[in-house]
């Protein structure tokens, strides 16, 4: 029995060691496989970026991987088993899983994916952000400063005459509170003098404005921000903004006065107060190169014209109205020839003429919407002829008189910081203004008084002017430079606004002229011209020239 035992097992022990030896895993853990697939949504748009895990069989070892922009991955294992599991993660899909196995011996598997929407967790979704709050220096009509006492000009076109649209003191006298003087506008009974006259907020001399600039007016008689200063009464802001960037806009005005359309009585037909001329402006903005530069633009042209009554072309009715006889007109005539005295100057036009022009404009350099540059330019020249001529004056007794006036302002505006969110201005600006009056005749004035009998009881006692205007001499040159800027910025989103400025000015003057530099003699009556017995003679003999220079800086918080 034993030995039959033995016998079997020896039998069996050859059997085994007859059959070849079988190698498979050690062929698989030799064989590489490349798992690959490409992941679309439902409506075979690509997903990318999204999360592949793939997790061998049967050691459950795990290598992870993302889609590309074309919606493909790919993962290798250099010791492939042939069963794989491969999950699909997206955000905003429902996640997918597929068992992949090996088929024929390849090693190259495929698995794509086809992954719908998950709204349920699209609708959880949320994402919130808060709104950079950005400094602005932005001052318009709808957004006055806060704490001053101020008014815009809305309106104002209805209420200022053709001929004074673009005349910064007309446009003030519109507002309440502010009244005209014969120096210029008052706030609440103020002098003139303490007054400022500012271009988008900067110095200026003054001046007439084109009657087509498309500009915004405010007066500010009172106001809590430290950094507004250099005035005590009022404070005439003239705001030229940029050219527009969505439209083209232009716009023209022509005003003509007739005399054939003036109504006046006798006496003012008489003294000449009839006037024609015209005025014409035009004005353009918009865009001169697209999405890069800005323009606002505006031309002003003027002339009137008049016939003034003077003592030697008036006619009867003028003279007498004014007091003196046509008889003692015609002796003073006679007189004055006989002494050489001329009764017309050089140049002396018989007609009042009042020529204008003025312009406008700015530039803005706008590509760079976190950067501004603005060139801003202006210019006035007015020129009036027979000044003081009268029914009471000889033309030689005139003056010629021009006043000008021009500026270039630079403006730089930046955000910077984090965020963008403070802003810088800088401005620079240059000013001069010129006026000047001259006589058509320089020789030395005189005074005649003349007695006229007006009816049978009463006589008029005038004044009758002679030679040269000693008095009508004019030459008046001012400059400004001014530089300032200007930081902005929120704290706490728009709760609070702080602001600082550096500001510098620097003002100069010089007078040139000197009154009754050649003297003025008065005499009492006709007899005393004839034989040049003067009752009194004045004269200026010496005044030295002015010149002034001011320099102010600030700074405030």
């Amino acid at each position: 029995m034993i030995a039959l035992r033995i016998r079997l097992l020896c039998a069996a022990l050859a059997c085994l060691v007859s059959q070849p030896l079988v190698k498979q895993p050690l062929m698989a853990q030799a064989t590489a496989d490349i798992i690959r697939g490409r992941v679309i949504d439902d409506s075979a748009h690509v997903v990318a970026g999204a999360a592949i895990t793939i997790t061998r069989g049967p050691d459950r070892l795990v290598q992870t991987t993302t889609t590309d922009a074309t919606g493909i991955f790919s993962s290798r294992f250099e010791q492939g088993t042939g069963d794989y599991l491969v999950h699909v993660l997206a955000t905003g899909f429902v996640s997918a899983r597929r068992r992949v196995q090996r088929a024929d011996g390849e090693h190259e598997l495929i698995a794509d994916f086809t992954l719908a929407r998950d709204l349920t967790t699209l609708a959880a979704v949320k994402v919130t952000a808060d709104k950079p709050v950005r400094a602005s220096n932005n001052v318009s009509a709808f957004s006055p400063e806060t704490g001053a006492s101020e008014a815009w000009s809305n309106g104002v076109a209805g209420r200022v005459t053709p001929s004074g649209a673009g005349d910064a003191n007309a446009i003030a006298a519109t507002m309440p509170g502010v009244t005209i003087t014969p120096s210029g506008v008052s706030m609440l009974g103020s002098a003139s003098s303490s007054n400022l006259v500012t271009l988008n907020g900067v110095a200026m001399p003054g001046g007439t404005l084109p009657r087509a600039a498309r500009l915004e007016t405010r007066v500010t008689g009172a106001t809590f921000d430290p950094t507004r200063g250099g005035f005590s009464g009022a404070n005439i802001d003239n705001r030229l903004s940029a050219g527009g960037r969505d439209f083209q806009r232009r716009n023209g005005f022509f005003t003509f006065d007739a005399p054939q359309l003036q109504a006046t009585d006798a006496v003012g037909r008489s003294l000449g107060l009839l006037n024609s001329g015209f005025r014409g402006s035009v004005g353009a903005d918009g865009e001169i190169i697209r999405e890069t530069l800005v323009y606002n633009l505006a031309l002003d042209v003027g002339r009137t014209t008049s016939d003034p009554a003077t003592l030697f072309s008036g006619d009867a009715d003028a003279l007498r109205r004014a007091g003196v006889a046509p008889d003692s007109v015609a002796r003073l005539l006679q007189v004055a020839g006989g002494l050489g005295l001329p009764t017309t100057g050089l140049g002396a036009p018989e007609s009042r003429v009042h020529n204008s022009i003025s312009w406008l404009g700015r530039i803005d350099y706008v590509r760079d919407t976190l950067r501004t540059l603005a060139l801003t330019s202006f210019y006035s020249d007015a020129r009036d002829g027979a000044l003081g001529y009268g029914p009471l004056s000889a033309t030689a007794n005139g003056a010629a008189q021009s006043d000008r006036n021009m500026g270039l302002m630079f403006l730089h505006s930046q955000f910077v910081g984090e965020g963008h969110r403070v802003l810088t201005q800088n401005r620079v600006s240059v000013t001069q203004s010129r006026q000047r009056a001259t006589p058509y005749l320089a020789v030395p004035g005189a005074t005649v008084l003349v007695r006229s009998a007006s009816d049978a009881a009463t006589n008029d006692i005038a004044t009758l002017q002679l030679g040269g205007n000693p008095w009508l001499v004019t030459d008046d040159a001012r400059w400004t430079t001014e530089a300032s800027n200007e930081t902005i910025w929120m704290a706490r989103g728009n709760t609070h606004r702080f602001k600082t400025q550096a500001w510098f000015r620097g003002d100069g003057l010089q007078q040139d002229a000197t009154p009754n530099a050649l003297g003025q003699y008065s005499y009492n009556s006709l007899a005393d011209l004839a034989s040049n017995r003067p009752s009194s003679y004045s004269r200026t003999l010496t005044q030295p020239q002015r010149h002034a220079t001011t320099w102010n800086g600030a700074l405030a918080l």
